[in-house]
């Protein structure tokens, strides 16, 4: 009996899917360096206690951890084009998954900062320095280093979820792999491509964030 695996296949589509992969590091790469910029500026606003900037982020937060991101995605696509707002999926896609992954970074962040000890920030203030300096220099190197696998757990979170991009037709990997299926009607070899090529993107990265943390540790215990 023949097997249901067609190799002669799966070999035939490895440039499409080296196509999709190149999309999806993209992705991966861009959203999770925007988000963590953005996350370190929106933690500090709400640290300072800038009043109404402070409330809108925090209403941020909020909203974009507790409502489905397909239904974000859906929302920026569809939805922003009607008041004016319009660009094309790939930028979408963008937009979306960064601002998805700045609000659990942001939330990731404050909890650091918030854990960071009290003598220390009264040793600070009894060495005169200013407020800005304190934070930029001392408060900001401990609650990183102590948020890191969660930050980390987010990044990984942030690659996986680029596939509801997929959606909206972004042509990362699982879209490949979608319309590949809808153009031959083969299922199993397209899904292990799209297996093999998230595996190698996320273990890859988590390796790497892996050996990070562990400098981290090392410069810290120093």
């Amino acid at each position: 009996m023949s097997s249901p695996f067609d190799w002669s296949y799966f070999w035939s589509i490895a440039f499409l899917f080296l196509k999709g992969l190149e999309m999806t590091l993209f992705l991966a790469v861009i959203c999770n360096a925007l988000a963590v910029i953005l996350a370190y500026v929106f933690a500090a606003a709400v640290h300072f206690r800038i009043r109404v900037v402070r409330e809108m982020i925090l209403f941020y937060v909020s909203v974009i951890r507790n409502t489905p991101l397909l239904v974000q995605i859906f929302f920026f696509y569809f939805g922003m084009p009607e008041i004016g707002v319009r660009t094309d999926p790939t930028t979408s896609g963008i937009i979306v998954l960064t601002l998805w992954a700045s609000a659990y970074q942001t939330a990731n962040l404050r909890g650091g900062i918030d854990n960071v000890p009290r003598a220390l920030t009264e040793a600070m203030r009894a060495l005169g320095l200013r407020p800005i300096d304190a934070f930029v220099f001392i408060v900001v190197p401990v609650a990183t280093r102590a948020v890191v696998p969660a930050m980390m757990n987010t990044m990984v979170s942030t690659i996986k979820n680029s596939a509801l991009l997929s959606a909206i037709g972004v042509p990362e990997l699982t879209f490949v792999a979608m319309d590949n299926i809808a153009e031959t009607y083969r299922a199993i070899e397209n899904f292990v491509a799209l297996l093999i090529g998230y595996l190698a993107i996320v273990l890859g990265f988590s390796a790497m964030m892996t050996s990070l943390e562990r400098y981290l540790g090392r410069g810290y215990r120093r």
